[in-house]
């Protein structure tokens, strides 16, 4: 359970008995260091740590930090801000020989009168659910995540990849990368994250890790965890992972897809699920797919935040490219998994990858949903390819929108879209938007090798 919001959308101040629960919870374990953990706007997870004996005075007052680090560092006017560490958070990290054992929590980011920081990227996803709350919905989020384990080394520079058929990059063996998944999945179990299933996908070194839906705040900031333990487990044992959406020009992207729930706030009903429809979707379900294709191409720049990740996007490899929605057509946008009878309905976005920031991709996707049953956005019809393969020209024949093929693009639609700015709020989208219109600019200034190696003798 997460800090609520109180009627003004202000974060209440945790529970006593919560504080006192996870004080205890440190004392128990012996923990020597924790570690405050939040997120700066272009999803960058920041930490500030602090020994055990300033932790009950930090849930009481707050810690005090440069405010800067929520922008990355590019703010040039100090701004003081305090974090406010949220008890139901508390973990207990796994103790290291020969290193002190360590916690973390996670924090809200607040000014000196404790009010939220309209820069705070958790705060922002906790206002679209208290939205959705209001409106009688319990948004939920599974998560299916792709990355690569990679051996040391300039695997960026390698001229060539393996056979197709090989497990691993660069002498990675099998051995090595279930060995690898092993104590990844068994670390994120001891961690209480919500762990569901991994394996090895279809690049070579490439692996997907499922996370099991969950309510609230604790989706996004499992997804955090979920990165770390991931980095930490691949350092410990000599590789390196990546979370590029393209690392490779001749290898499957990797993505992040989020599998959407809506259930009744009140007594949990499916609200996605209308068996006596024609096609088992409630009238909910079709406006919530009609209102994240009308603003898919206004949520890109926050769900697809790299110039990567356009690369992964322009890729093909079961990657969207457009606007669309079907059952089995694994290139579309909102995919609807078949359900066993019983199982609630999932919409699977397919355009995320796992560079996003996770709070404010979720609230994009939940702001997007919210404005379609708001306004009754009706979808398209659905183009599902166990009928015909729609190639990219049959698509613009058809006038189905096609997703921003540049970050450069991704920008523009982001700032014309009214919605996606409301949801983020003022201030998180300008920023956004100064330091993505930045990274694009130092992008296209860039020359690469592959522009010596095409154009250096002409």
């Amino acid at each position: 359970m997460t800090m609520g919001f109180d009627d003004s959308g202000v974060p209440a101040r945790p529970a006593p008995e919560a504080i006192a629960e996870a004080l205890e919870r440190i004392a128990a374990h012996e923990v020597v260091l924790v570690d405050l953990e939040f997120s700066d706007i272009a999803g960058g997870m920041k930490a500030l740590t602090i020994p055990r004996n300033l932790v009950e005075k930090t849930f009481a007052h707050g810690y005090r930090f440069d405010g800067a680090a929520m922008a990355g560092g590019t703010r040039q006017v100090e701004l003081d801000l305090y974090l406010a560490p949220d008890p139901s958070t508390l973990t207990i990290l796994a103790k290291r020989d020969g290193e002190p054992q360590r916690a973390q929590l996670f924090c809200w980011v607040v000014r000196r009168d404790g009010q939220p920081f309209a820069g705070d990227p958790r705060s922002t996803l906790q206002r679209q659910l208290r939205r959705a709350a209001d409106a009688g919905f319990d948004f939920q989020v599974g998560v299916e995540m792709e990355f690569y384990l990679l051996s040391r080394g300039n695997q960026a520079e390698a001229p060539i990849l393996p056979a197709a058929d090989a497990s691993g990059y660069f002498d990675v063996s099998e051995d090595v990368l279930s060995g690898t998944r092993d104590e990844i999945v068994a670390t994120l179990q001891e961690m209480g994250v919500g762990v569901g299933g991994a394996h090895h996908e279809t690049g070579p070194g490439q692996q997907e890790l499922d996370l099991l839906h969950a309510g609230g705040i604790r989706m996004a900031d499992q997804i955090i965890i979920t990165r770390q333990v991931i980095r930490s487990v691949a350092n410990r044992r000599g590789l390196r992972a990546t979370f590029m959406a393209k690392p490779f020009p001749d290898a499957p992207g990797s993505g992040m897809h989020l599998f959407q729930r809506l259930r009744s706030y009140a007594d949990g009903t499916d609200l996605l699920s209308d068996t006596s429809s024609g096609d088992g979707l409630a009238t909910t379900a079709r406006h919530v797919i009609g209102g994240q294709l009308a603003h898919a191409p206004g949520m890109s720049a926050v769900l697809c935040t790299t110039v990567n990740s356009y690369k992964r996007l322009a890729d093909g490899h079961r990657a969207p490219r457009h606007a669309t929605w079907a059952r089995v057509s694994q290139a579309s946008l909102i995919r609807v998994p078949s359900a066993s009878t019983g199982s609630a309905v999932d919409l699977e976005l397919r355009s995320p990858d796992a560079m996003a920031n996770p709070y404010l991709a979720i609230a994009v996707a939940l702001g997007a949903a919210l404005d379609g049953i708001r306004n009754g956005e009706e979808p398209s019809s659905p183009l599902d390819e166990n009928l015909v393969t729609y190639d990219e020209d049959e698509l613009n024949r058809l006038g189905v929108p096609r997703l921003p093929s540049t970050l450069g693009e991704a920008l523009d639609a982001f700032a014309a879209d009214d919605v996606v700015r409301e949801t983020l709020g003022g201030y998180i989208f300008e920023q956004l938007l100064t330091v993505k219109r930045a990274e694009w600019i130092d992008y296209r200034r860039h020359v690469s090798p592959w522009e010596h190696l095409r154009y250096g003798d002409l």
